[in-house]
């Protein structure tokens, strides 16, 4: 199998990209043990230890990790936005090999062996890697053929 296509890094590619792998993240909801430490640590600090400053500083990182929590896909993306790649054409080959791309001049090969599983999703594969980083690859880009070549290398995982 040589399967050879070209897509453009944009914000609906990113967006799409964060939906799908969301399930497989532990950023599924808030931290809500930190966020209940904070605010306890901090009307400790202001009532027992009469700190107002650290109080308020506590408070301020628990407001903090709820706003980060909220506004996580907004953020996510705003950040690959700001990366090199975004706004260019990315090469995508796939083979016996593995799973190639180049973009900006950057070739980077994810071997087969370095894949631990592929998961399927409504809308493209996510890769997931031995190191527990995932790749996804969107439907627009992969025809049905090498959709069941990439899950065929390695066990599909339901969501």
């Amino acid at each position: 199998m040589n399967y050879t296509t070209t897509y453009i890094l944009n914000k609906d590619y990113f967006s799409e990209s964060y939906e799908q792998s969301l399930p497989l993240s532990n950023r599924k909801q808030p931290k809500y043990g930190l966020i209940l430490l904070l605010v306890a640590l901090a009307l400790f600090s202001i009532l027992k230890l009469q700190n107002n400053y650290l109080g308020y500083f506590l408070f301020a990182l628990a407001l903090l990790e709820m706003v980060a929590y909220r506004y996580q896909k907004a953020w996510w993306i705003a950040r690959q936005r700001l990366s090199r790649a975004a706004g260019h054409e990315v090469e995508l080959k796939i083979d016996e090999q593995g799973i190639g791309t180049t973009a900006n001049g950057k070739t980077r090969l994810l071997s087969w062996t370095d894949i631990s599983e592929a998961v399927a999703t409504d809308k493209g594969v996510v890769l997931v890697t031995a190191k527990g980083h995932s790749h996804y690859l969107s439907n627009a880009v992969l025809n049905d053929e090498v959709r069941e070549f990439i899950l065929a290398q390695k066990k599909q995982k339901p969501l």
